[in-house]
């Protein structure tokens, strides 16, 4: 257990780093290596720590922020949290892991592979939809997002996801919490874990200089597809 906690905390520190790099990644590293050591944790206790960390790149950048965007993003969200609790209901504990690990392996291809998106209201809509139902059901709410806003200006893009991710993650819980699936211990859990993200988020300024973006996105997506197929097939399931 011990070590469990260890390499916990050392996801959550090193997704921080990345998601201060590139803009997103904090949720495919430490999402998996919660699925594969505390699968009982998710969505609840990642989306706590994501909470603090998305309030305060929001801070740092809401000037840049789309507020039309935001604002249709939010709209649609609030249908795609229902849709993902109706998921986290319907779905047989039993088959739990498989839909996180496989939401897990679809995103990161997704994100892989890029594709180029016009931003309109359309397609913010639609991010914002998707957004809602991977962060209820897997904590991972980014690349929908990302995706949509990939080819805007960095501070565009980080300052809109974050302030999305802030009500959209209070949504995602709170929905969770409506359906019984948030616990004490989630909490607990989350304090525990919360120093692996201030270190991380307190070393990104030093450690991101030395990082490639070339290199480190592919990595970081290559990591989470397979964590996620070894998430739906080899995890927990029951």
């Amino acid at each position: 257990m011990a070590l469990a906690a260890v390499l916990t905390l050392v996801a959550v520190a090193v997704g921080a780093v990345i998601q201060v790099s590139i803009g997103f990644g904090y949720a495919f590293v430490a999402v998996p290596t919660m699925a594969l050591l505390y699968p009982e944790a998710l969505p609840v206790t990642p989306l706590l720590l994501a909470l603090p960390m998305t309030a305060l790149m929001t801070a740092r950048e809401w000037r840049s922020i789309d507020v039309t965007g935001f604002f249709l993003i939010t709209a649609a969200r609030a249908v795609g949290t229902a849709a993902g609790v109706a998921l986290l209901v319907l779905v047989p504990v039993s088959f739990l892991s498989i839909l996180i690990g496989l939401l897990i392996t679809a995103v990161a291809l997704l994100s892989f592979f890029s594709p180029n998106f016009e931003v309109t209201n359309k397609t913010r809509i639609a991010g914002g939809m998707a957004s809602g139902i991977t962060s209820t059901t897997a904590a991972i709410g980014g690349p929908p997002l990302a995706l949509i806003y990939q080819d805007r200006s960095g501070a565009e893009l980080r300052s809109t996801l974050s302030v999305s991710f802030v009500v959209g993650t209070v949504m995602s819980l709170a929905a969770l919490a409506f359906a019984g699936k948030v616990q004490g211990w989630h909490f607990l859990l989350a304090l525990q874990l919360l120093p692996g993200l201030l270190v991380g988020l307190w070393s990104s300024r030093w450690v991101i200089r030395y990082l490639d973006e070339s290199w480190l996105r592919p990595a970081v997506l290559m990591f989470a597809a397979v964590a996620g197929l070894t998430v739906a097939f080899l995890g927990p399931q029951g």
